[in-house]
């Protein structure tokens, strides 16, 4: 950008924001907002430098990776749940899950357990406790917010999950810092500052109980379920087709096993740190188990998988539009015209909020929660360390702010998956869930803030 216009730069993520509140449609919103960044940039070539963008992003490994993890995934959700195996362990599960704060306490339950990777856990928990929630006439938002809010702030703070590592080599590989030791025993250190992620999960713990009281969009969820209306928007209604309100089946007990097997080979393998393998052989035990016992035959087998892709066509090209916007406002000079604009404000009291703010704007407008806080540790970290701050809190406020875009993003690959997976409208989930993730990003910049003065 030519000197002087550089603020630009923030027209692009003001014009997504403000075009998926009115309209409520996220993908058009993206389009908008990659149009617009290549014509700041590129003038009357826009049109052919966004078709480059777009290449870029599709031939991208990152990108592949993403959208073919979610697809396998949906595959996976979509046979178990029509083995039988999801029905079974429902019964179970509805032993327990009697009324809705039960049902939304065990969601979160589940949602702490499952921590080793964020779409994992949302794909997991998400398809054992569906079925139990709507037994119990739970609103898919408020389904899809627990959901949510149990992936990436969990999964933050345990150093073996795929953002515990992701975070913990990032952070090892900045030499400003002089770490010695292990990188995961240095991100040990971090975690007892991982505000956002602890006041996400106090704030999310509180609304399953039934404590927190329903604000703005969720409320009215739970008015439309209260008048007799479905579990789900009209907007929504598109994505149930076929689906049923149908009395959960008597299912013989083994079943579950139909879920369990598949569910434990997935999570030993996410353990390992192979996701994707772990999801296909999960699908392969699927067929080996399922079609010998005449779970589904061979023919509904290929149709279950072919539904679960088709689910999660929508959310992989959002997925591609959000990548497409992250490229360009990165090419656009956003996270270092951010960092400039706040670098004068050198006090180390409240430096780490500040970096947590930058961080959260940048990953909430870019829909990137692990490639702004990659590039701005090499940034913020040099600062931080040079007017005194504590490392291990501006790298949790780094590490919180990624955390936030992921949790609140209209467009992160967690916010469109869990949608996916609740089969609810993207922006049906996405606004519901906001007013919860800024109050606790909220409680967050205030522990930030007292940390700075007592650390």
């Amino acid at each position: 950008m030519s000197n002087g216009l550089e603020w630009l730069c923030l027209l692009p993520p003001i014009m997504i924001i403000v075009w998926a509140v009115v309209t409520k449609k996220t993908f058009s919103a993206l389009i908008i907002g990659v149009g617009l960044c290549y014509l700041l940039m590129e003038g009357a070539g826009f049109f052919a430098a966004g078709v480059d963008g777009m290449y870029a992003v599709l031939m991208d490994g990152d990108t592949v990776w993403v959208i073919a993890l979610t697809i396998f995934i949906g595959v996976f959700i979509e046979l178990v749940t029509n083995s039988g195996g999801v029905d079974a362990l429902t019964q179970y599960i509805l032993k327990v899950a009697t009324n809705q704060r039960r049902t939304l306490l065990s969601t979160f339950v589940l949602g702490l357990c499952f921590f080793i990777g964020d779409v994992s856990n949302i794909g997991t928990v998400g398809a054992a406790m569906k079925k139990t929630a709507d037994k119990n006439k739970i609103p898919r938002e408020a389904l899809a917010y627990v959901l949510d809010s149990t992936a990436a702030p969990v999964c933050i703070m345990v150093p073996i999950s795929s953002w515990g590592v992701f975070f913990a080599g990032i952070f090892m590989a900045e030499e400003s810092l002089g770490f010695s030791g292990s990188a995961l025993s240095n991100y040990a250190h971090v975690i007892p500052f991982m505000f956002y992620s602890m006041a996400a999960i106090l704030v999310v713990a509180l609304f399953s109980a039934g404590v927190l009281p329903k604000f703005g969009a969720m409320k009215k969820a739970y008015q439309r379920v209260e008048a007799g209306g479905h579990v789900y928007s009209e907007r929504s209604a598109t994505l149930n087709e076929g689906d049923t309100d149908e009395e959960i089946a008597d299912v013989p007990a083994w079943k579950s096993l139909m879920f369990i097997i598949p569910l434990v080979i997935l999570v030993v393998w996410a353990i390992r740190g192979m996701f994707m393998e772990g999801a296909m052989i999960a699908i392969a035990i699927c067929c080996i188990m399922y079609i010998p016992l005449k779970i589904m035959t061979f023919t509904d087998f290929c149709k279950h998988c072919m539904n679960g892709f088709k689910n999660m066509i929508s959310p992989a090209i959002i997925i591609i539009g959000a990548f497409m916007v992250r490229d360009a406002l990165v090419a656009m000079g956003l996270p270092e015209y951010i960092s400039g604009a706040v670098e004068g404000i050198l006090s180390p009291v409240i430096f780490p909020a500040i970096a947590f703010v930058v961080v959260a704007v940048l990953s909430f407008t870019t829909g990137s929660n692990w490639g702004v806080p990659a590039v701005m540790v090499p940034i913020v970290v040099p600062i931080a360390i040079s007017i005194g701050c504590n490392p291990y809190l501006i790298l949790a406020a780094i590490g919180c702010g990624g955390c936030f875009g992921s949790h609140a993003c209209f467009y992160s690959d967690a916010t469109v998956f869990t949608s996916a997976v609740c089969k609810i409208d993207n922006m049906d989930h996405a606004l519901s869930q906001l007013p919860y993730c800024l109050l606790a990003a909220g409680l967050a910049v205030i522990a930030f803030l007292t940390a700075g003065f007592i650390v």
